[in-house]
């Protein structure tokens, strides 16, 4: 049944026209049914949703992503998230006291997985996530993280751009 759903969201999405380089949608239905899977999986980890938004919008901008910047502050901005914690996000700013130690543990994980050339995860990295998340949930976050950065790479390789964020 999902893969049903997930084929039909691809059908309808590759009659969109989409102001980019090229309808990825139309152009690889059955890659994108698998990314659109995936997508519904982590949309219902059990983590915090106001954590998600400040993941997804936080790897977005350090991938750089204008399109995926934009969708995610205004998700985070409709989920309620503190505009400090949106200000401190888009100024890549996740020492700041806005975040407590949970928020500043997670974040630097998503940014190290994010930019896992420049770093590594280590075990002692690994015990910190463990005391806010159990294994499943480690999992799933590391599947997050990997979600956006599919998206931001599928979405900057094809050309979209989003607006300029005004807080």
């Amino acid at each position: 049944m999902k893969k049903i759903i997930s084929k039909s969201l691809v059908k309808a999405a590759s009659f969109m026209n989409m102001d980019n380089r090229v309808n990825y949608f139309k152009v690889s239905p059955v890659g994108m049914e698998n990314i659109m899977l995936q997508e519904k999986y982590v949309n219902k980890i059990k983590i915090d949703r106001k954590m998600v938004s400040l993941v997804k919008l936080y790897v977005s901008v350090l991938n750089g992503c204008s399109y995926c910047i934009e969708m995610h502050y205004k998700e985070a901005s409709k989920k309620k998230v503190e505009k400090k914690h949106i200000e401190s996000i888009l100024n890549l700013d996740i020492d700041s006291d806005n975040f407590n130690e949970e928020e500043k543990a997670l974040l630097l994980f998503a940014k190290k997985l994010t930019l896992i050339s420049e770093y590594s995860i280590s075990d002692e990295e690994y015990s910190k996530m463990r005391k806010y998340l159990s294994e499943k949930e480690y999992v799933d976050f590391i599947m997050l993280v990997n979600q956006v950065n599919t998206w931001n790479r599928i979405s900057i390789g094809t050309g979209n751009t989003g607006e300029v964020i005004d807080i």
